[in-house]
């Protein structure tokens, strides 16, 4: 699905035309179009933000700048330092940087490597699950907005709730679980899945 696809879905919903060409959403342009793009990014950033396999990795190292300060990409949506690795220093990220709650500063000693790391990805990256729940669910975001209809709103509803269990009937095939064998990061037999629990046992 390609973005200008997406914008076009979040229009039909409030009974808009579609368009032909994306708006220029880094210009200040209220328009119907401009409006959808705004909430369609805004949506996909916050739904990469809970961390998928297809925008996660792992064992990610930053090195410190000539102030010794290690400076996080903007793309970073969460960065996890591992307490096991780290036991006696306390990373987070604060702002673009990392800061060391323990020494209470910016200025590090060592290099930082990040057990974990979300990145939000650009539209056109995205698996198509993603983009399907992405676009239903800024849809009905979109229309709640600016048009305020119930009958709307109850429609799109069902339909997000259907795109975000493809999305993570997509997320789990690619993991390998299997109730009899484990898993392919070497999960115990029996325990290694529970569907009951949703994404709690997800691997991200």
């Amino acid at each position: 699905m390609k973005e200008l696809e997406a914008v076009n879905i979040l229009l039909s919903v409030i009974g808009e035309a579609p368009i032909d060409s994306l708006s220029d959403i880094t210009v200040n342009e209220i328009s119907d179009s401009a409006l959808a793009r705004k909430t369609l990014h805004e949506v996909s950033r916050d739904v990469q933000a809970e961390g998928w396999s297809w925008n996660t990795d792992n064992d990610v190292t930053y090195t410190r700048d000539s102030t010794s300060e290690v400076k996080i990409p903007s793309s970073a949506l969460k960065v996890v330092f591992s307490t096991s690795q780290y036991g006696y220093d306390q990373f987070v990220v604060r702002g673009t940087r990392v800061y060391d709650r323990k020494e209470h500063t910016y200025a590090l000693q060592n290099d930082v490597t990040a057990n974990q790391v979300v990145s939000y990805l650009d539209w056109d990256e995205l698996p198509h699950a993603a983009q399907q729940y992405v676009a239903i669910r800024a849809a009905r975001i979109y229309a709640d907005r600016y048009l305020n209809s119930n009958a709307i709103y109850v429609y799109t509803t069902q339909d997000e709730q259907y795109a975000r269990t493809m999305l993570i009937r997509a997320e789990e095939r690619g993991g390998g679980d299997n109730l009899l064998y484990g898993n392919d990061l070497g999960g115990p037999i029996g325990i290694s899945y529970f569907p009951r629990n949703g994404l709690n046992y997800r691997r991200n």
